[in-house]
């Protein structure tokens, strides 16, 4: 079959065959759209986690294209250097022959905004088109940290005390810099509400670092929470569907060492942590975090993969943050908790276009 399927500007016929945990779900070989790019500072960390997408992807079941979603256009790369404008209304390109090519599926690898917000998936809702992320909703809360905060600690889930800001507060801060430090104490963090990886993320030791530190968060997001400071030991668990559709299973428990003030940008993509999988924990405390991080899963509602954060403060595993959208490079931790339990990256991706076929 060609390098993309022949269509004309619908996604090509699919069986509507069962399939087993690695079943081939129709003989017929998949055209899979791997979206990257975004509008935001995670673009570069995204194509990385889209390459290693289509690196690893079985191409005697799916055939792979990378979309880079970009703020001057939609662009097709079925090879290595070729641009093709996509038909945003159709999510289809065009190729130099004329010939329209459409998807089955969508392998969604953009993080931040418009991938992990949620913009992207009403996209792909409104076209029928099978994707393998959360829902809008899921996506558009979890992006946002105070909103995650606050439905989890109203859950009753153990959380950090938080509170949320808007621009304005800026012509105030040095008003209530002294009820920030009474009410959160030093350290504490101001973080961007509506970024990933750390970005617009400020640990303040002292009152007169607010300004700055708000004024970084807002460069990122038109929010910004204050934090209080989790004390304690850092780890992070995956959660993925057990089968094609089927009930959230965890992964590994993974923990986070680095020498940075907290696991920062640098500390994820530049090499300055160390992951050790699986973490040195007992039985009891990892039970505990797989447990928890399957709660947040369904708890949210979400979809395909997804890794929940967490600081053991004082013996209780707190949840810092979900990443609906996780990062899928070389690098990252999903992959190597997959692989502590026998899913190659080839199997993991298999498993959520799977999954993302059987829920249509």
């Amino acid at each position: 079959m060609n390098k993309a399927f022949r269509a004309s500007g619908l996604r090509s016929s699919t069986s509507s065959e069962p399939a087993g945990y690695f079943g081939i779900m129709s003989q017929q070989v998949k055209q899979i759209a791997v979206t990257c790019g975004g509008f935001s500072g995670e673009a570069e960390i995204s194509r990385k986690s889209a390459a290693m997408v289509v690196k690893h992807m079985d191409h005697s079941r799916f055939m792979p294209t990378l979309v880079h979603i970009e703020p001057d256009g939609w662009f097709a790369e079925p090879e290595p250097g070729q641009r093709h404008p996509m038909d945003a209304g159709a999510f289809t390109w065009t190729d130099g022959e004329g010939v329209v090519h459409g998807f089955d599926a969508v392998f969604e690898m953009v993080h931040g905004t418009p991938g992990e917000d949620g913009r992207l998936s009403a996209y792909f809702e409104l076209l029928g088109m099978p994707y393998t992320a959360s829902s809008p909703r899921t996506l558009a809360i979890g992006h946002h940290k105070a909103w995650t905060t606050a439905l989890l600690s109203s859950m009753g889930l153990p959380v950090a005390p938080s509170r949320i800001f808007h621009r304005d507060v800026l012509d105030r801060l040095e008003e209530i810099a002294p009820e920030l430090a009474a009410d959160f104490g030093f350290p504490c963090f101001v973080k961007a509400c509506e970024s990933g990886s750390s970005i617009g993320v400020t640990r303040v030791e002292h009152a007169s670092e607010f300004q700055a530190a708000f004024e970084a968060g807002f460069e990122a997001s038109e929010a910004v929470m204050v934090e209080g400071f989790l004390d304690g030991r850092e780890f992070t668990c995956g959660v993925i569907p057990s089968s094609p559709g089927g009930a959230p299973r965890f992964l590994p428990v993974t923990e986070i060492i680095t020498d940075n003030a907290f696991f920062d940008y640098a500390a994820k993509y530049e090499g300055k942590s160390r992951e050790v999988t699986p973490a040195d924990l007992d039985a009891a405390m990892t039970r505990r975090i797989q447990a928890l991080s399957v709660q947040v899963y369904q708890d949210l509602d979400c979809r395909g993969m997804a890794r929940v954060d967490f600081i053991n403060h004082n013996g209780t595993p707190h949840i810092v943050e979900v990443n609906t959208v996780p990062g899928f490079s070389e690098m990252s931790v999903i992959p190597q908790q997959a692989r502590e339990v026998g899913l190659s990256p080839t199997e993991l991706i298999s498993l959520l276009i799977d999954d993302a076929l059987a829920r249509g």
